[in-house]
């Protein structure tokens, strides 16, 4: 059968909010139940199920043991949703199952599937889980039933540990809708944190690097697109990717200091907004217009401390390179260094704020659930059914039209007009991105190449921009401290001269991406 559930990482006062939420009493159809479960994980010595996508368990509950098959479903797990091919059955003594002689009793395949990836290796335990499960099953009229489970223990593999405080959410009877209605009403008061991997998959990493590991920042993914496939189908992959990478790299920006974090976070909003854009005519409907809001708003929130990593990685060393001097830049370093971390403070609460919780959920159901359709709307079949390869020259072409608009008379226009142009260029970039895959060749990597230089060369100016604006705008970094007001207007100058000496190669870049015959004519 297919598993669908929604899964949420939470602390320990949280899981104990939710617990004794007062909602969950109208909702509860039998009292919740309290176990001790022991889940003990085999693969091959080399891991070879866990390189076919299976996962294989012996879970103790009580005094009677199951065995459990997990391989993956649908795509659009990783991004708090997982959706699961589970096959579940007695495993008298605790003993793996993996052939009952019987073709009739493995119907959907998955004991054939364990011994194809093990390829007759022996299946030994690699690791193991032993959590304190409160389990309660909740009713939504009209829309289903669910589980809820609240988990708290930890993953063993070897002397290694690591924690484990989630919350899960599986659909037992009805439609993907009453895991969302149920996760609204109980995670309305607590901080929470989308999962974006399973107790298997961190076992496995804990297994491998023998501790757990600080998230590490994920980037955009690349689509390979056939030129038939609908725009919904295209869309719906888009939107997941960006999800993927928004929910990614919450817990670098959460758990670690490192600048690649609000970098990819951003990033994976301003992508979100511009696929909402793109695909707006096809998809329709208003909850795109409160998802680019949300975003937006989030933007600018990870935007401030995208920033003061920026001064103090990029901008100060641009201008040490320049003739800096090393104590002036020392004064300011420090300066900006406690601004960044009071910073991180005020975005480090933004990201666990319900109204972050909420837009995620949101984004996560408007995607798996085909949050766009519209009853009413005749004709959105078709528009959703459309080939990619008819839509995208006209997609492309709208964005590319933007930019030939704001780039005319590109050497006369002031430095907001320029700015404008260089968010102009981050859309169609974005969007060349999603579509270029299929335009294979040298024309769309040519184009995409000139698009590319054209936006580093943007990127200097817009540094000494934002530099200006942050360090002596309307709040200005430490404006009753002499040292630090003379570095700034050192800095401010050098960054000023460098920025009249790339204007050129801004020009320049403008004009080869202007000559550049678009790929998709």
């Amino acid at each position: 059968m297919i598993e669908s559930e929604l899964k949420v990482l939470v602390d320990a006062e949280a899981l104990r909010a939710i617990a004794a939420h007062p909602r969950l009493e109208a909702l509860r159809l039998e009292p919740p139940r309290t176990e001790e479960l022991v889940s003990v994980y085999h693969d091959t010595a080399d891991g070879r199920l866990r390189a076919a996508g299976i996962a294989l368990r012996l879970r103790r509950i009580g005094r009677r043991w199951v065995q459990t098959v997990k391989r993956k479903g649908e795509a659009g797990e990783g991004g708090g949703l997982f959706a699961h091919r589970e096959d579940e059955r007695p495993a008298p003594g605790g003993r793996l199952v993996l052939d009952t002689g019987s073709g009739s009793d493995d119907p959907d395949g998955a004991l054939a599937a364990v011994r194809e990836a093990a390829a007759g290796a022996a299946l030994v335990p690699v690791f193991e889980t032993r959590v304190q499960r409160t389990t309660e099953r909740l009713g939504l009229a009209g829309l289903g039933e669910v589980e809820l489970a609240l988990d708290e223990g930890e993953i063993r593999a070897g002397d290694a540990t690591e924690p484990i405080r989630e919350v899960e959410v599986e659909l037992l009877s009805g439609g993907v809708a009453a895991i969302f209605a149920v996760a609204r009403q109980i995670l309305d008061r607590a901080p929470f944190r989308l999962g974006t991997t399973n107790k298997a998959a961190r076992g496995y990493r804990l297994l491998r690097d023998g501790a757990a590991e600080p998230p590490t920042a994920r980037k955009a993914g690349s689509f390979d697109f056939d030129a038939g496939t609908g725009v919904e189908m295209v869309a719906r992959d888009v939107l997941r990717d960006c999800l993927r990478q928004i929910t990614a790299n919450l817990p670098v920006v959460l758990d670690t200091e490192a600048p690649e974090g609000p970098h990819q976070l951003r990033i994976g909003l301003r992508r979100l907004r511009t696929a909402l854009k793109v695909f707006e005519d096809s998809l329709g409907g208003e909850r795109i217009l409160a998802l680019e809001a949300a975003a937006q708003r989030l933007g600018q929130e990870v935007g401030h401390l995208r920033d003061a990593d920026v001064l103090i990685e990029e901008v100060l060393a641009h201008a040490a390179e320049r003739g800096l001097d090393p104590g002036a830049r020392a004064v300011l370093e420090a300066a900006l260094a406690a601004r960044r971390e009071a910073v991180r403070a005020e975005v480090r609460a933004v990201l666990m704020a319900p109204a972050t919780g909420a837009f995620l959920l949101d984004l996560l159901e408007y995607v798996e659930t085909r949050g766009w359709l519209a009853p009413s709307d005749y004709a959105q079949t078709a528009r959703l059914a459309r080939p990619i390869g008819e839509m995208a020259p006209k997609l492309l072409r709208k964005r590319w039209r933007r930019v030939k608009a704001l780039g005319e008379d590109i050497r006369e226009l002031e430095p907001e007009e320029l700015h404008s142009l260089r968010k102009a260029l981050k859309k169609l970039r974005y969007t060349v991105d999603m579509l270029i895959g299929l335009y294979p060749g040298k024309r769309s990597a040519g184009f995409l190449a000139a698009l590319k230089d054209l936006q580093d060369s943007f990127g200097s100016l817009n540094d000494a921009a934002m530099a200006e604006a942050r360090l002596a705008g309307p709040d200005p970094v430490a404006p009753e401290d002499p040292a630090v007001q003379r570095a700034v207007g050192f800095t401010l100058g050098i960054l000023a001269g460098a920025s009249a000496a790339q204007r050129p190669e801004v020009f320049a870049r403008w004009d080869e991406l202007a000559e550049t015959r678009p790929f998709w004519t």
